[in-house]
């Protein structure tokens, strides 16, 4: 499965590249900046509830349309309403992933972009009092409209699918913590 989900990333990637016949020594143009680092707010869904997910971005822009770098994501472990994953009279759920990041951003307008993106690492979960731990696989997969303010200051926003593999913790299984997602960023370039 795993072999799979990386067969299918540098796929992604390939084809994306050759279609647009893209130099990877092509200058950056249009006032973006190479490096970037971000704050991502999500609310994705878990085990049939939801969740609220604080995040951070860092990466490098290749070139005008390719970009890499790492994202790490973290379950806001507040008790919310009946719907929220974490719930008065429950054992705490933790939960964090990331990994590595590419993108490929595709301009609408010198300001507006239309981004493929698709994130694979790991994700580690417990439960508070349950004790115990796992660590699994992710791929997630997404879409995002960015819009730039500045040539420093941008906003986004993305819709993603959450692939988890090897899950063996408590009643959990991959499919607890598979499941669509959307994100509100705020991306700083320097």
């Amino acid at each position: 499965m795993k072999t799979l989900l990386f067969s299918l990333f540098v796929a992604f990637i390939s084809v994306q590249l050759s279609a647009q016949d893209i130099s990877l020594t092509q200058p950056i143009t249009g006032g973006r900046n190479h490096f970037y680092i971000g704050m991502v707010g999500k609310t994705a869904t878990l085990n049939g509830d939801w969740g609220l997910f604080a995040g951070a971005r860092a990466g490098y822009n290749i070139n005008e349309n390719v970009s890499i770098g790492a994202v790490a994501h973290g379950l806001i472990p507040v008790k919310l309403s009946d719907s929220y994953i974490n719930r008065d009279g429950r054992d705490e759920l933790h939960l964090g992933y990331g990994g590595l990041e590419a993108a490929y951003n595709y301009p609408l307008t010198d300001k507006l972009y239309l981004t493929g993106m698709m994130m694979i690492g790991a994700a580690r979960t417990d439960y508070e009092k349950l004790g115990g731990n796992d660590y699994f696989f992710i791929m997630e997969p997404g879409a995002s409209v960015s819009y730039r303010i500045t040539n420093y200051f941008g906003l986004n926003v993305a819709a993603n699918y959450r692939l988890a593999s090897g899950v063996k913790y408590a009643d959990f299984s991959n499919a607890s913590f598979s499941g669509w997602s959307t994100d509100l960023g705020f991306t700083f370039g320097f």
